[in-house]
């Protein structure tokens, strides 16, 4: 029980430092946003590499035939 109210009454350890604090926090979410928007550019860059590479390879196995002819009257 002595050990809670040391907990309860201990002074809390927070750091003042007010707007600077929120500002760093909204500079390091903004460097984050830049970061993601590389990484989602590089991943739809990759995608559309794989969709072209697999289409290709479909395209190989079986190649797209077009039955047309021409009709006599």
């Amino acid at each position: 029980m002595n050990k809670f109210f040391e907990w309860f009454f201990a002074p809390t350890k927070k750091e003042d430092r007010g707007a600077f604090a929120l500002a760093d926090k909204i500079i390091e979410l903004k460097k984050r946003v830049e970061e993601l928007e590389v990484e989602n550019d590089q991943l739809k860059q990759i995608v559309s590499e794989i969709n072209i590479n697999l289409q290709e390879q479909i395209d190989n196995i079986h190649p797209v035939i077009y039955n047309i002819t021409q009709h006599k009257d």
